[in-house]
């Protein structure tokens, strides 16, 4: 013969304890600008540990535990032979980064499939940058035909002069441009 289920025990009078979760969870949402927060901050720690920074430094830095980044980005992270949380040379996660354009203010974005894409964004950024000051060295150094979500990224001296153009007439100063990039 089956037996018979007992009802869960009320929590208070207003509803039962599944009731009582929900509420718990409402109390504690996160809000969708303090996820992306953590998500930058979470991929700022991943570069720094990636630059040999001490964990208790990079999470100092990063102002994020390590334990709350392994959470949001697991495949980041792999465990060496000893048993230690060490940091993947590299991520699969997509970032969303801006570039300048050749008009002035404007800004186009890009989604980086990947920590290697990411870096080549901010590495094409930085000769952008330099070749704004006059030093074409690094435009120089950067692959040609380099396609990052659809995108070529120039490496034209006239293409990449008109950008360092552009950005220094926008009202925000090109040094601040990249200063807040990370994932949407």
């Amino acid at each position: 013969m089956p037996r018979k289920r007992k009802r869960p025990a009320e929590t208070s009078s207003k509803g039962s304890r599944s009731a009582a979760k929900n509420r718990k969870r409402s109390n504690t949402s996160i809000s969708r600008y303090d996820t992306a927060r953590n998500r930058i901050a979470g991929f700022n720690l991943l570069r720094l540990r990636r630059a040999d920074l001490t964990w208790n430094d990079a999470e100092q830095q990063a102002g994020i535990t390590r334990q709350e980044v392994q959470s949001m980005f697991p495949r980041a992270f792999l465990f060496d032979e000893r048993g230690h949380l060490q940091v993947r040379g590299y991520d699969p996660y997509t970032r969303k980064l801006r570039i300048s354009t050749t008009r002035p203010g404007e800004f186009r974005w890009l989604s980086a499939r990947g920590s290697r894409k990411a870096s080549l964004i901010g590495i094409w950024n930085n000769a952008v940058k330099a070749a704004g000051r006059g030093d074409f060295s690094l435009i120089d150094a950067f692959p040609r035909n380099v396609f990052i979500d659809g995108v070529r990224l120039p490496t034209s001296h006239y293409e990449v002069s008109r950008i360092a153009a552009a950005a220094a007439e926008s009202d925000e100063p090109f040094e601040d441009i990249y200063a807040f990039v990370g994932a949407a």
